[in-house]
C-alpha cells in the first residue's frame, strides 16, 4: 500500500504534464494559423526616398531639339546615317550672282550662277567622307529647287568632289548653282551622306 501511493502520484503528475504539453502545442499552432494575422502593407512608407531624377538627354536627343533653320552666318549640327557622324554646318555667305572662273564655262543664256560658301566641321567620332554638293539644294522664292552644278567661281574655291574630314578638322568652300536669271535665292537645304541622311536643315539666304 505504501508503495502504491507514490506510483499513483507519479502517474497523475505525468498525465497532467502531457495535458499541458498538448494544450500548449495546440495553442501555438492555432495562433500561427489565425486568420487575423497581419500582412505586410503595400503602401509606400512616409520616409521612402524620392523618385530618381530623369537621365540627362543624350546627344542624339539634343540634336533633334535643335532649330531646323538658320540664317547666313548661322550653324546647325547635322547627324549622318552613322550615329557617330556629327557635322556642324555653317553658311558663311551668298554670292549672287557669282562670276565663272573660266569664260568657256559661262551659264546658259537666261541663266546665272549663284554660289553659297559653307564650312563643314567634324565633331563626331566617325570620319566624314562624302561629296557635300550632292546633299545641297538651292530653293528659290517660288519653292522651286535646284541641284548644284559643276561650275567654278572666282569668288572662292568650290567644294566639289569627294571630301574627307577627320574628327576635329573642317573644310570650307563654295557650293555653286545655275539658276534662271529671275530666280530669287531664298533657302539652302543641306543633308549629310549625299542627301540620304534623315536630318535635312535649311538656311534662309534672303
Amino acid at each position: 500500500m505504501a508503495v502504491g501511493i507514490p506510483l499513483l502520484l507519479l502517474g497523475g503528475c505525468a498525465a497532467v504534464g502531457l495535458v499541458l504539453f498538448y494544450s500548449s502545442k495546440d495553442r501555438v499552432v492555432t495562433e500561427a494559423d489565425s486568420p487575423v494575422a497581419r500582412m505586410p502593407s503595400k503602401q509606400p512608407e512616409a520616409n521612402q526616398p524620392p523618385a530618381t531624377e530623369p537621365a540627362q538627354q543624350q546627344p542624339q536627343e539634343q540634336l533633334k531639339q535643335e532649330s531646323s533653320t538658320a540664317t547666313v552666318g548661322g550653324s546647325i549640327t547635322l547627324q549622318g546615317t552613322d550615329p557617330g557622324l556629327q557635322v556642324p554646318v555653317t553658311v558663311n555667305q551668298l554670292v549672287n550672282p557669282a562670276n565663272p572662273a573660266q569664260d568657256f564655262m559661262k551659264p546658259k543664256t537666261g541663266n546665272k550662277i549663284v554660289a553659297v560658301q559653307v564650312t563643314l566641321a567634324n565633331v563626331g567620332r566617325a570620319v566624314y567622307s562624302d561629296a557635300p554638293t550632292n546633299g545641297a539644294l538651292l530653293i528659290d522664292g517660288e519653292g522651286q529647287q535646284y541641284r548644284s552644278s559643276f561650275h567654278d567661281v572666282r569668288e572662292g574655291q568650290s567644294l566639289s568632289g569627294m571630301v574627307t574630314i577627320n574628327t576635329g578638322d573642317s573644310r570650307k568652300g563654295m557650293i555653286v548653282f545655275e539658276v534662271p536669271e529671275g530666280a530669287k535665292s531664298a533657302k539652302l537645304q543641306f543633308a549629310l551622306n549625299s542627301g540620304f541622311a534623315d536630318q535635312k536643315r535649311e538656311w534662309t539666304l534672303s
